[in-house]
């Protein structure tokens, strides 16, 4: 009797971490990916306090944040 509760305890506690340790990696994905946004927003706006001061600024913050928002992705209807 002691047995089969040992081996049923292990095996839940097995599937117990096990699950927990899926849960940890799909949180540090998404953690990661994050950051990585973060980092490109970042670089940015610190790209667009730079240019502001030469160019007046509002239409280029826009013009960065979208690439930002759009992962890269040139706009199609853009001029060329």
């Amino acid at each position: 009797m002691l047995a089969e509760l040992t081996v049923l305890a292990g095996v839940v506690l097995t599937v117990g971490a096990a699950a927990l340790l899926v849960a940890a990696r799909r949180e540090r994905r998404r953690v990661r990916k994050a950051g990585w946004l973060l980092t490109r927003a970042s670089l940015a706006v610190a790209e667009a306090r730079r240019a502001s001061i030469t160019v007046g600024g509002s239409e280029l913050v826009d013009h960065l944040l979208g690439i930002v928002a759009r992962d890269g992705e040139p706009d199609p209807d853009a001029a060329r």
